[in-house]
C-alpha cells in the first residue's frame, strides 16, 4: 500500500476516533437517562409518575423551564412567563442564547410524583450566582451575598429536602450574572450524601492528576537540564504546566484550588479557560513540530496565530461572546482546520513508520478530545456531569509522554556517551598509530643516517633533515585528523618516509611509484604503515634487498592501492600475527579497522614465503564523499 493512501486512512481513523471520544459523553448521558427513566421537563412541569429514580445518583432536570426576567420570590418579575430550554441547544433559535446580561432572572419548575429522600437541588459547575427555593423556602445559595460571579459547587449552602410522592413541589431558581446569559447548565437533584462523596472524590482525583502532571513537568525539565538537552525538549514541560493550569481552573479544579483564586470571579476564569485552549494547542504544535520534525510551513503558524489574534480581538470588543455558550463553542471550533492539518502531518509520520509517531498522534487526539469535551460540558451542552473526562485523558497523555520522553532522552544521552567514547578510542588509536610509526629505533637510525651524511654529503644530509621533519609533521597532524584525506596527501607522507629509508639502505632498497591516479580519499596514515611493513619486514630482511612497488588505480567501481614487495614473505596459513612482529600486526589491524569504519574499504593481504607480499586496499567509489561526512 502506498504511503499516501495509508496516511489518508490513518487520518480518517484519527478523525473518527476524535468524534467517538467527543460523542462518548453524549451517549453516556443518553444511556443514563434511559436506564434511570426520569422524565424530560415539558412546559415547566416534571411528572415522575412513570419513573423510578430511587437508585439514580443524579436526576437531570433538562427541558423547558418557565422563565421570568427579574425575581419572582425576592421581588417582582419584570416580564410575562415564557419558556427557556435548559441546557441550551444549537437547534433552537439564536435568540435563546441572547438573554440579557448583568440582570436578574428566575426559572420555575413544578415537580410531581417524586419520591426522593435527603435530596439536594443545585446547578453543577455554574459560573453565575443563584438561589434555590423549594415551595418558597431557600434551600441553596452559592454565595453568602447574592451577587454575580460566585461558584456553585461546594461553595453552595445546600439544605436537604425529602420529596414525597403524593405532593407537588415548586422549584424556583433565581440567578444573577454579570456576563452569563442565565442558566445554561442543567440543574440536578441528588442524594446529599452521595453528592458530597462524589464531589470529594472528584476534587481529590483532579488534585491528584494535577499533582502528577506538575511532577512530570518538573521531572522532564530537570531531566533534560541534567542531560544537557533542555533546548531540544523545552516545549514538553511547558505543555504539561499549561495542562495542569487548565485542570486547576475548570470545574472541580476551581473548587480544589480555590485558595489560589479567592478574589477572582469564575466568570472571569471562563475567559482564561477559553484563551488557554489556544495556548495549549499552539505549544502542542510547537512541541510536535520540534520533536517529529514535521513539515509544517510558516503559513500554518501564521494562520494559527492569526486565528488566535482574531478571537482575542472578538473577546476584547465583544466580551459577551466568550460568556455565551453558543459563541464560546464557535470560538473553540475556530482552530479545527489547524487541528486537521496537524493530524494529517502526524498520520503521515505514522504511515512512514517514524518512531513513536502513532503514540504522538493518539496523544494529540487525547488533547483535542479532552479540551472539546470540557468546552461542551462547561457550556451546558452535555446534560450530564462529565468533569472527570478531561483529567483522565490528560493524565494518560502526560504519563505516556513522560515515559516516551525519558526513554528517548536516555537513548540520546547513551548515544552521545557512546559517540564520545568512540571519539576517545579513535583519538587513542590515532595516537597509537603515530607512536607505532615513530619507533625509537627508527628515530635512532634516521638521526644516525643524517649524522653520517653530514660528514660525507652535506647536501644530501640537508634533504634527509627536510624529509625527516616532514615525516614527523605528517605523523603529528594525523592525531587530530578524523576525516579522510586526499590520497595525494598520504602519498607525500609515504615519499618522505621512503626518502629517509632510501638514504639508509641505499642500493639495498628500491621504491617504484605507479600512482598517476590520485583522485580519491583515504584515512590519514592508512597506507604509510603498510609501506613501512613492506620495507622493515619484507625487503630489508633479504641479504640482497629488494623492491617495493606502490600503485594506485580504479577498477570495477573501486579505488585501489596496491603495495607489493619481493621480500621474504610469510606463511598465510600461520596467520599474519605469527610473522614475528607483534607491533606490525597491531599496526595493520588498526589500519584495517579504520579503513572499514571510515570508508567501508577492504584490506586484502597475499603472501608467499620467499616471493614477497602484496597488500591491496579496495575503496568503494561511492564512499569517497561519504567518508568526508562521517
Amino acid at each position: 500500500m502506498k504511503i499516501r493512501t495509508k496516511s489518508n486512512i490513518y487520518l480518517v481513523l484519527s478523525v473518527l476516533l476524535c468524534l467517538l471520544l467527543i460523542l462518548l459523553p453524549f451517549c453516556a448521558a443518553f444511556i443514563n437517562k434511559t436506564v434511570t427513566n426520569y422524565p424530560k421537563v415539558i412546559s415547566g412541569r416534571a411528572d415522575f409518575s412513570d419513573s423510578s429514580p430511587k437508585h439514580a445518583g443524579y436526576l437531570y432536570l433538562s427541558g423547558e423551564w418557565e422563565y421570568f426576567e427579574g425575581h419572582i420570590i425576592s421581588g417582582e418579575a419584570l416580564s410575562e412567563k415564557s419558556y427557556k430550554s435548559i441546557p441550551l441547544s444549537f437547534f433552537v433559535d439564536l435568540s435563546h442564547f441572547l438573554q440579557p446580561k448583568g440582570s436578574y432572572a428566575s426559572y420555575r419548575l413544578t415537580i410531581s410524583n417524586l419520591e426522593f429522600q435527603n435530596a439536594v437541588l443545585y446547578i453543577p459547575h455554574f459560573a453565575g450566582s443563584y438561589s434555590v427555593y423549594i415551595n418558597g423556602e431557600l434551600t441553596g445559595q452559592n454565595t453568602d451575598s447574592f451577587s454575580s460571579g460566585g461558584y456553585s459547587d461546594k461553595s453552595a449552602q445546600l439544605t436537604a429536602v425529602n420529596f414525597e410522592k403524593d405532593r407537588e413541589y415548586t422549584v424556583v431558581i433565581e440567578v444573577s450574572c454579570d456576563m452569563m446569559p442565565g442558566i445554561y447548565m442543567t440543574p440536578v437533584i441528588s442524594d446529599g450524601g452521595y453528592d458530597n462523596l462524589y464531589t470529594d472524590i472528584a476534587m481529590t482525583f483532579r488534585s491528584l492528576i494535577v499533582g502528577v502532571v506538575l511532577f512530570c513537568a518538573a521531572f522532564t525539565l530537570i531531566y533534560s537540564v541534567r542531560r544537557a538537552a533542555f533546548f531540544a525538549s523545552k516545549w514538553l514541560p511547558l505543555l504539561f504546566v499549561l495542562i495542569a493550569v487548565r485542570m486547576m481552573i475548570s470545574t472541580e479544579g476551581f473548587t480544589a484550588f480555590g485558595f489560589l483564586f479567592s478574589s477572582v470571579s469564575y466568570e472571569f476564569i471562563t475567559l482564561v479557560i477559553c484563551i488557554s485552549t489556544f495556548i495549549i494547542k499552539l505549544v502542542a504544535l510547537l512541541f510536535y513540530t520540534e520533536t517529529l520534525d514535521l513539515k509544517i510551513g510558516k503559513n500554518t503558524f501564521i494562520a494559527f496565530c492569526t486565528t488566535f489574534m482574531l478571537c482575542a480581538l472578538i473577546t476584547s470588543f465583544f466580551p459577551y461572546t466568550v460568556f455565551n455558550p453558543y459563541f464560546y463553542t464557535v470560538l473553540q471550533a475556530a482552530t479545527l482546520p489547524l487541528d486537521i492539518i496537524l493530524l494529517s502531518r502526524l498520520t503521515d509520520c505514522a504511515a512512514r513508520k517514524v518512531p513513536y509517531a502513532t503514540t504522538y498522534t493518539l496523544g494529540y487526539i487525547a488533547i483535542f478530545s479532552g479540551i472539546m469535551v470540557d468546552c461542551l460540558y462547561t457550556n451546558g451542552l452535555i446534560p450530564m456531569v462529565m468533569s472527570s473526562f478531561m483529567p483522565v485523558v490528560f493524565g494518560i497523555f502526560v504519563i505516556t509522554f513522560t515515559i516516551i520522553f525519558s526513554r528517548k532522552l536516555t537513548s540520546l544521552y547513551s548515544a552521545a556517551l557512546k559517540a564520545a567514547e568512540l571519539d576517545k578510542e579513535l583519538t587513542a588509536a590515532n595516537t597509537a598509530i603515530m607512536i607505532s610509526q615513530i619507533q625509537p629505533h627508527f628515530l635512532y637510525n634516521a638521526l644516525n643516517t643524517i649524522k653520517i651524511l653530514i660528514k660525507r654529503n652535506p647536501q644530501k644530509a640537508e634533504k634527509a633533515v627536510v624529509a625527516f621533519s616532514k615525516y614527523l609533521r605528517g605523523n603529528m597532524d594525523s592525531i587530530s585528523q578524523k576525516t579522510p584525506i586526499p590520497f595525494k596527501t598520504e602519498l607525500e607522507h609515504i615519499k618522505n618516509y621512503c626518502d629517509i629509508e632510501l638514504m639508509r639502505f641505499e642500493d639495498k632498497l628500491k621504491i617504484v611509484y605507479d600512482t598517476e591516479y590520485t583522485n580519491f580519499y583515504v584515512p590519514a596514515l592508512s597506507v604509510q604503515p603498510i609501506v613501512e611493513n613492506a620495507i622493515k619486514h619484507g625487503v630489508t630482511k633479504k641479504a640482497e634487498g629488494g623492491q617495493v612497488t606502490i600503485s594506485s588505480f580504479e577498477k570495477d567501481g573501486f579505488d585501489c592501492v596496491v603495495i607489493k614487495d619481493d621480500g621474504v614473505g610469510f606463511d598465510m596459513g600461520a596467520g599474519f600475527e605469527n610473522t614475528g612482529s607483534q607491533s606490525s600486526h597491531i599496526g595493520i589491524k588498526n589500519v584495517s579497522g579504520r579503513l572499514k569504519t571510515m570508508m567501508n574499504a577492504q584490506l586484502i593481504i597475499e603472501s608467499v614465503i620467499g616471493e614477497g607480499t602484496t597488500v591491496t586496499i579496495k575503496i568503494p567509489k561511492g564512499e569517497k564523499d561519504e567518508g568526508l561526512n562521517r
